[in-house]
């Protein structure tokens, strides 16, 4: 029988040292993919926060479609998780698909909307989070990331009728505190490989 195991934030199950090796590389890339992602949206609202809701709804529509398949992905194929992993990961998944879907197929949608889309996609992002962090021995890093999506995304319920250049900037600040937690993550779970 498979015992419960925890790095930093993720449990999974394995009775190997290759299955942990396997968990631990297959997280470790996804955590530096996903920053690496992230900080390229942050960067880019950042830049640009005065442009239209198009770049906006363009940047974030391929953001959130981006996350959704690399929660379905997880879901389906990620090594070690347990079943109600698999499925909360996947459920998160198709509900950042179709959120990104939305955002793609309705570009010119108002900023209130386009506000009111990313915050139930990162609230949803960060409570699917946060459950995943509540089995893991070591959950910190799950716990920030989860109250950091689940805060931004109430936030931006509030700021649809400030502008777009304000919502820019806010989802620019965020995307990048999301990658800097991601690559802590990272080397958190690289030195527990070790």
């Amino acid at each position: 029988m498979s015992t419960p195991n925890g790095v930093n934030g993720f449990i999974y199950y394995g009775n190997s040292a290759e299955a942990t090796k396997k968990t631990v590389r297959t997280v470790r890339t996804g955590l530096i993919i996903g920053a690496v992602i992230t900080a390229i949206v942050g960067v880019l609202m950042l830049a640009f926060p005065q442009d239209s809701a198009l770049l906006a709804a363009i940047i974030f529509g391929v953001f959130v479609l981006i996350r959704g398949i690399v929660r379905v992905i997880v879901g389906i194929g990620g090594p070690g998780l347990t079943g109600l992993g698999r499925t909360l990961s996947i459920i998160t998944g198709v509900i950042l698909l179709a959120a990104g879907v939305v955002i793609l197929l309705n570009i010119t949608v108002g900023v209130e909307v386009l506000a009111i889309i990313i915050g139930i996609s990162w609230i949803i992002d960060g409570i699917a989070t946060l459950i995943e962090s509540s089995r893991a021995a070591a959950r910190a890093f799950s716990i920030v990331t989860g109250i950091i999506s689940v805060l931004a995304g109430v936030a931006m319920f509030f700021l649809g009728s400030q502008g777009v250049a304000l919502i820019m900037i806010v989802i620019g600040v965020v995307a990048l505190a999301l990658a800097v937690v991601q690559v802590v993550g990272a080397i958190a779970v690289g030195r527990a490989r070790s």
